[in-house]
């Protein structure tokens, strides 16, 4: 005999759970078609008596807890001092420790950095940016940002420092950024995923070895979607008997001096010597560190960040050791007054010559180009001005014609702008010129600048001509690469991710083709031959490249039904010739 509870729920009130069966691993039916295994249905449609009836059944655990949650609030709203003692318990104890401020010498920042008026700390804005020191005797390493805590917690605050007569323009905004994530290289180790990195972060907590040298590396590779944002360094904490080692560059016959009693980049005494480092320059519209982005892999969080060092502008610099800088904005297009292009009516070429992208502090600070002056510079632009061009083309009243040569127009002006006003008294004494036919000897050495055909072949023509034009005026150091070949512009997206160079960012505006991990590590390995007499510290060993591979004919659609014919008739020669 079964026995009805009048407590129980009926079985057709919506408050009863509804199951589907569970599809097993070996369906060909995946659960995302089925919809959730679980239906619970709107809870506003039950009877008031089905309400009244679980009230009565939990009041007596329900208003105990209410109270509970009410008390806690006016004792956490009433008492700043322990909101303020759980906040210190939980930050880092920086008892004991000792604070270097990032005007140290032994504190090397790459890129484009700002510091603040009163020097007391410096900040990034461009993606990508990093800053390396060196140190021994000490066991902790921590360090101190500036951006904000979304908890509330306060900072701590460290000795103010005269700030030192600098390249970067002073920045006077006191305000904290947003938090940032980063990540952090101990040596040759593997990297340490920090995210929403503020005010006091642990780097190395009592691990490390006091008697041996270390070096870190913090990046920044800021991969948000739609988002800009600024790492604000303010410096380091390290053990009180811990010293920083500063770098100390040399070059000609010293290094070579060196070079005969100890290996590149060891300790001697407290300084690390090292020899010059080389410094490559990206300016691109499609940064290939936005790999992370690829849903089919992105499974958590941390692989997110990671692909900040896993694009082809963070690899090609890996390879050769040498510092880089990647200067651009994803999603925005060279041209001014861009439809639907990132930060219009703004330009790639306006945010070139700015400390920092738009929408940040720092792109209010024209950028003075006094800290660095690169080796090799890499153009890969043009995605989104033909991303632009095709999805607005009925709101320009141009032609795409028309469209293609004011980008030609516009990149020439910026390539004309570097050569004249960022770097116009670019000298090298590393390549040697004579090697290779397309320099002449008698040529003055210029910086080279590589002018790359977008990855999937948009206004291909349009970047070849840049080439052509500023060659025939006399520009003998811009090469164009033909990136036709490179790599697979077909995409199964049934097929297994690792085995793509392209995947579909669906979440973007624009609805991008990005590259896969594979994909970033070909350019990187392909581009590797053309920069390598640049960069690399032995140039001897480069491969020698051919004029024409710069030369970048491109196909003739008429040439190529000729060679068809002439294929085929050779095919029908040969038939007749063994059949017949």
């Amino acid at each position: 005999m079964a026995y009805d509870s009048p407590f129980s729920t009926p079985a057709s009130t919506p408050l009863r759970l509804q199951l589907i069966d569970l599809s097993t691993p070996w369906s060909d039916v995946s659960l995302e078609e089925r919809g959730s295994p679980i239906r619970i249905v709107n809870f506003d449609h039950a009877h008031s008596v089905t309400r009244k009836t679980r009230f009565r059944r939990y009041h007596r655990a329900i208003w105990p807890a209410v109270f509970l949650v009410i008390g806690s609030l006016w004792f956490w709203g009433g008492n700043p001092e322990a909101q303020t003692r759980v906040d210190q318990n939980l930050a880092p104890d920086i008892e004991g420790l000792q604070f270097v401020d990032v005007n140290h010498p032994g504190i090397r920042f790459v890129g484009r950095w700002t510091t603040t008026s009163d020097g007391a700390r410096k900040e990034g804005s461009f993606p990508g940016v990093y800053f390396d020191f060196a140190f021994n005797g000490t066991r902790t390493v921590l360090l101190s940002l500036h951006n904000s805590d979304p908890s509330g917690g306060t900072a701590a605050i460290e000795p103010s420092s005269d700030a030192p007569t600098l390249a970067f323009l002073p920045s006077t905004k006191l305000s904290s950024a947003e938090p940032i994530s980063l990540l952090v290289r101990v040596d040759d180790n593997e990297y340490i995923v920090l995210p929403n990195a503020t005010s006091i972060t642990t780097i190395q907590n009592g691990k490390l070895d006091v008697h041996s040298r270390h070096s870190i590396r913090i990046i920044a590779p800021m991969v948000r979607e739609n988002a800009v944002e600024t790492l604000q360094v303010k410096g380091i904490y390290i053990d009180q008997g811990g010293q920083l080692l500063p770098f100390a560059d040399t070059s000609g016959p010293a290094l070579e001096a060196l070079v005969s009693s100890l290996q590149h980049g060891q300790a001697t005494g407290e300084v690390v010597t090292q020899p010059p480092e080389k410094m490559l320059e990206i300016v691109t519209d499609l940064p290939g560190s936005m790999a992370g982005r690829d849903r089919r892999r992105n499974i958590e969080t941390a692989r997110g960040i990671l692909g900040g060092v896993m694009g082809w502008e963070y690899l090609l610099g890996e390879m050769f050791g040498s510092d880089h800088v990647m200067i651009g904005m994803d999603g925005m297009c060279l041209i001014q007054d861009c439809i639907g292009g990132r930060g219009s009516p703004a330009g790639l070429a306006d945010v070139f010559f700015q400390s920092g992208p738009l929408g940040t502090e720092q792109y209010a600070h024209p950028w003075l180009f006094q800290a660095y002056i690169p080796d090799a510079m890499v153009l890969n632009i043009g995605s989104s001005d033909w991303d632009s061009f095709q999805i607005h083309s009925d709101r320009y009243n141009r032609t795409t014609w028309e469209l293609s040569v004011a980008f030609e127009d516009t990149y020439i002006a910026l390539v004309k702008a570097i050569r004249t006003l960022a770097y116009p008294t670019y000298s090298t004494t590393t390549v040697d010129s004579s090697r290779y036919v397309y320099s002449p000897t008698s040529a003055a050495a210029e910086l080279p600048i590589f002018v790359m055909r977008p990855f999937r072949g948009q206004l291909e023509q349009a970047t070849h001509a840049v080439v052509e034009r500023l060659r025939r005026e006399g520009d003998r150091s811009i090469f164009w690469l033909d990136t036709s070949g490179w790599l697979n512009t077909e995409v199964d997206f049934e097929g297994k991710a690792e085995e793509q160079d392209f995947f579909l960012d669906a979440k973007s505006e624009t609805k991008q083709w990005r590259l896969t991990e594979r994909g970033n590590q070909r350019v990187a390995i392909l581009l590797h031959l053309h920069v390598c007499r640049y960069l690399a510290r032995d140039a001897e060993k480069c491969a020698f490249l051919p004029p024409e591979v710069y030369q970048g004919k491109l196909p003739d659609p008429q040439i190529m039904r000729f060679d068809e014919y002439v294929e085929d008739e050779r095919e029908r020669r040969m038939k007749k010739l063994f059949w017949d």
